[in-house]
């Protein structure tokens, strides 16, 4: 059995960066390569069953804690984003992340609530209510290792594991002192500064029957504005917010003939402004200008402010629009500390005790531009819905979306501006009154309010109390319990109290007789004091998450068969989970960041899980073994919303799976294969939250579309009917941006997933070694986030269900358009949905691809006898289909990059690959590494074929390098460089987030790196 071990023990030793970290497609445990060191049983990521040649079975590879230090990265994120099966998700370098500045990891692109983050083999706290753990959170001083599964591994941990497990491995049996260091900042600018230190210590007891380990990390990120880097200083979109105010006709337009008459004060041509179309803007000294409209002969007219004053430059003068990317964040702040410790005794001989525990704080930081206003709806004195502000100039029953609404009365109407009004002779029917006494809609930004920031104050504490053991020489056993609370602190500012705008606006004074001077909004006025203190909010939000896991197995031999030992694992585990948020003052009408109502909720888990392990052949011709390990989890679930009072059914879903190892023998490859169905129950975000997006969207009604040229006065119709005032000059604006406002949904199902693996590994005689896998996951009734531009390509005929280019077909009644039809809204049409968008069990995702390895180590007798490791790991993707509404088509966005608004993770490279290269010689290491990450397509091209032609990405190849120096056995300095040649980021249009993935591709530029590590 050893020999056979040794045989199959194929171990591919992949560096990935500046030392000599070791990733493998096993998980095999091993120190060296004598049999006597193999017969310890161990275990393997995605099983539970120990045995002395366990293998996995499984695509895996594992990363030692030499390699996650390499780059000097304080964050685990940033390091695990760079390897090929790990999509980039929301992290340091996304602007206002939806996951509030955590860091999470996203597997094969599936979501981060696909995927279980584990601590030695067990779950730990999470930090979110789609039940998705921080990475901030887990102490990185005690890492000893990462292994990372993407087989999946429902069977073998539950609900979650759809796409895999990452399990980070702690130290064990540490003693001595040690303490690393590292340091790194952009080289030319100085800036991006991100430094750390960590200590350790450790020692045994007892004659080495116990240890105990204690750390202390401390990390520091400098944040950064966009504005630090040219590609991303001024924004790639539009907004319709100006600092100035921007008025808007909302089926009550000012005659042309006022318009060229007021104009032509300004020696503007007439006809140069066009009526109707919410162009109009107010310069401080009471004159007004025109924003012009996007790629027609309607430019910027009588502009009066500086152009480098917040315009966004280009765009001006085609266009007039606020630069709002010049002061949002590029690089988020962070400053954690984080102090664990780690405790084990061995009780008895065949007993050992355990535990851990761990604290962790940190503190983050999002900002975006002054507030956009309104960004809430104002409806009349009757209406009841406490998210809209109120004004006695809406008629009862109406609403009007996203716009002030402003009497005639108002005394700081400018002159020029009260002629437009005047020459009104139309009816807006949900405005009191009509033609020029009727009142006026119109929106603006709060420059005088400061920026909307958002800082995050994060605690974890968690605690682990279990022991194992043995009954005899077969059998063993382990039982442990774990709790931990998780409380993030939001403290918010720049929002904006909207009925008090609205107070000010519709005051006979102006609102001067509420706050010192009233509010002027005609444009850039100055604000007192007073009156910024009555309109802004800071708000203090809460939330708080709890949670409890109770889990024992037993595992041992079953029984002896021709081919070697079967055994099995039985065992039994109950989660609880409970969470509360606390919106605080961010209720009611605000403008701002995104409001939420209280929301909580419980949910407890009881599962029963085994596994068993059958050798079914040994030492046959092609056939040295076969092995087959099954494994199956029942899980019964149930939820509770503690706010709203609903109580779930009680839900019972099985996961299982089927692995299969075929060692061929005499140096031929060794087989893998597996399947496995996973259950994921969802998650309270998914049941009960309710939230809001603003996404980027397209749209085909801009005259310039090629649907609207291929459809001529049929298209025209069908724009005319979706709410574009006049389909003739209509032009859409570059990265326009819809609000949706997306609810839970009680009455979701489980979502399956099945996963097949088939691969082979093999060591040939002269050192190299390879592996080949293929991957396929599918999952079945998907919990997917409507995707508004695949809603407007229905409605508009991109897939062929609306031919007669009705403005009734379902889809069309989803879009809402304001003042002269731009969409500024997507609302649900069913009765009694209120216009949010609810989650629902829409389609499916399915992904497949293939995983490659191969490294070779040798001594380069040319180097002097030099050690050279070299190494590659590869994915390719073939497919990324999903289908996300019942009626619309299946979408494969392989080869495609994700634009804003679409989840952060969703870009997928048809081809990804680490290669590095290694050289050890004397007290010296030279490593340098190279990540490659293929170009592909706009996503667009996939949701709306044959519409516009968006740019997307060519290939781009990073490299890193680093130099150690070994002054001791246990004393080292590196000294490194990330990004060596200044590889910009791949920019592209059409896109919001700085033209850019930020997540993807390295927005800092060229770093220097310094670290050390000292142990005693």
């Amino acid at each position: 059995m050893q020999k056979r071990l040794l045989a199959r023990s194929v171990s591919l030793a992949l560096t990935l960066g500046a030392t000599s970290g070791m990733l493998s497609t096993q998980a095999l445990a091993q120190e060296g390569n004598t049999a006597e060191q193999a017969v310890e049983k161990i275990s393997v990521t995605g099983s539970r069953i120990r045995n002395p040649d366990m293998i996995a079975n499984s695509p895996m590879l594992t990363v030692d804690s030499d390699e996650i230090g390499s780059r000097a990265d304080i964050t685990l994120d940033t390091f695990l984003n760079t390897l090929p099966q790990v999509n980039p998700a929301g992290g340091t370098t996304s602007n206002n992340p939806g996951n509030n500045g955590q860091s999470n990891i996203d597997l094969r692109g599936l979501g981060s609530n696909r995927n279980l983050v584990l601590v030695d083999g067990r779950r730990v706290m999470v930090s979110a209510s789609d039940m998705t753990v921080d990475l901030n959170t887990i102490p990185a001083a005690m890492i000893d290792s990462i292994e990372i599964i993407t087989g999946g591994a429902g069977a073998a941990y539950g609900a979650d594991a759809v796409s895999g497990a990452v399990n980070l491995k702690l130290k064990d049996d540490f003693e001595g002192f040690q303490f690393d260091i590292n340091h790194s900042n952009h080289m030319e600018e100085k800036d991006a500064e991100e430094y750390g230190f960590s200590t350790l210590l450790g020692a045994n007891f007892e004659d080495g029957r116990g240890n105990a380990i204690i750390a202390f990390d401390y990390s520091k990120r400098e944040g950064m504005i966009k504005s630090q880097r040219p590609f991303s200083a001024n924004a790639t979109s539009t907004t319709t917010f100006f600092p100035e105010g921007i008025y808007s006709v909302g089926g009550n337009a000012p005659s042309q003939a006022a318009i060229d008459s007021v104009f032509a004060q300004y020696g503007v041509a007439a006809g140069a402004v066009p009526a109707g179309q919410n162009i109009i803007g107010f310069n401080t000294d009471g004159s007004l200008f025109s924003a012009g409209i996007f790629n027609q002969p309607y430019n910027v007219e009588n502009w009066r402010y500086p152009v480098d004053l917040g315009v966004n430059s280009r765009l001006f003068p085609d266009r007039y629009s606020y630069n709002f990317d010049a002061v949002n964040i590029l690089v988020l702040p962070l400053e954690r500390k984080t102090f664990s410790t780690k405790f084990d005794y061995q009780v008895t001989d065949s007993t050992e005790i355990f535990a851990t525990a761990g604290w962790t704080n940190y503190n983050s930081k999002a900002a975006l531009a002054p507030t956009p206003f309104p960004t809430v709806e104002i409806q009349g004195v009757n209406g009841t819905d406490p998210a809209a502000a109120i004004s006695k100039y809406v008629e009862p029953n109406s609403v009007i979306g996203f716009q002030l609404i402003v009497p005639t009365t108002n005394p700081f109407i400018p002159d020029d501006f009260r002629t437009l009004l005047n020459s009104r002779t139309g009816d807006n029917p949900d405005l009191v009154g009509s033609g020029a006494n009727e009142a006026f809609q119109m929106r603006q930004r709060s420059l005088w309010g400061g920026l909307r920031t958002s800082e995050y104050d994060n605690t974890v504490i968690q605690y682990t109390l279990g022991a194992r053991g043995s009954f005899n020489d077969f059998w063993s056993w382990e039982v442990y319990g774990m709790q931990g609370k998780t409380t993030v602190k939001e403290s918010q500012t720049g929002n904006l109290d909207t009925q008090k705008v609205q107070n000010l606006i519709e005051a006979a004074d102006g609102g001067a007789s509420i706050c010192d001077g009233g509010y002027n909004p005609f444009g850039r006025n100055e604000v007192s004091q007073a009156c910024k203190d009555y309109m802004t909010i800071g708000a203090s939000v809460a939330t708080e998450y709890d949670q409890q896991i109770l889990q024992g197995f037993v595992s041992g031999d079953l029984f002896e068969t021709h081919a070697g030992m079967a055994s099995l694992v039985v065992g039994y585990e109950v989660r609880k989970f409970e969470y509360d948020f606390d919106p605080g003052s961010l209720s009611g009408p605000v403008s701002g960041f995104n409001t939420q109502d209280a929301a909580g909720g419980k949910n407890q888990f009881n599962d029963i899980f085994l596994e068993a392990f059958f050798p079914l052949i040994d030492g046959m011709p092609f056939a040295e073994s076969v092995d087959l390990t099954l494994g199956y989890r029942t899980s019964k679930s149930k939820f509770t919303d503690t706010v709203k009072k609903i109580e779930g059914d009680s839900d019972t879903n099985s996961a299982y799976k089927a692995e299969l190892s075929w060692d061929m023998g005499d140096n031929l490859p060794r087989l893998r294969a597996s399947y496995q169905r996973a259950v994921r129950a969802p998650n309270f975000g998914e049941l009960f939250d309710g939230s809001a997006s603003n996404p980027q969207f397209f749209d085909p009604c801009s005259v310039t579309s090629e649907f609207r040229k291929a459809n001529g006065d049929a298209g025209t119709a069908l724009c005319k009917a979706t709410g574009v005032a006049d389909p003739s000059i209509f032009v859409q604006t570059p990265g326009s941006q819809v609000s949706i406002g997306i609810t839970g949904n009680a009455e979701l199902a489980p979502e399956k997933a099945d996963t097949f693996t088939l691969g082979a590994v093999h060591t040939f005689e002269n050192g190299l070694s390879m592996s080949l896998d293929y991957y396929k996951i599918d999952i079945d009734d998907a919990i997917i986030d409507a995707n508004v531009n695949l809603i407007i390509a229905d409605c508009y005929n991109f897939y062929g269900n609306n031919s007669d280019l009705s403005g009734d077909y379902k889809s069309c009644q989803f879009i809402q358009r304001f003042g002269g039809g731009d969409i500024l809204g997507m609302a649900n049409p069913e009765p009694g949905s209120g216009g949010d968008l609810p989650g629902i069990n829409s389609g499916f995702i399915k992904t497949s691809g293939f995983d490659f390895q191969a490294g070779y180590n040798f001594e380069a007798s040319w180097l002097g006898g030099a050690s050279v490791n070299m190494n590659l790991y590869v994915n390719h993707i073939m497919e990324y289909k999903t289908q996300e509404l019942p009626f619309l088509p299946a979408i494969d966005y392989a080869d495609t990059i994700a634009y804003f608004g679409v989840n952060l993770g969703q870009s997928f490279p048809a081809w990804k690959a680490n290669f590095n290269t290694m050289v050890s010689f004397d007290d010296f290491d030279f490593a340098l590494r190279g990540r490659y990450i293929d170009g592909m397509d706009n996503r667009l091209n996939a949701e709306m074929p044959l519409e516009i032609e968006p740019t997307g990405t060519d290939a781009v190849m990073y490299w890193d390098t680093s130099l150690t120096y070994h002054m001791t056995e246990n004393h080292s300095l590196r000294l490194g460089i990330n990004n060596l040649f200044d590889q910009e980021p791949e920019t592209y249009a059409p896109n919001v987030q700085s033209g850019t993935d930020p997540s993807l591709y390295d927005v800092v530029g060229r770093r220097i790196t310094v670290s050390a590590s000292l142990r005693f």
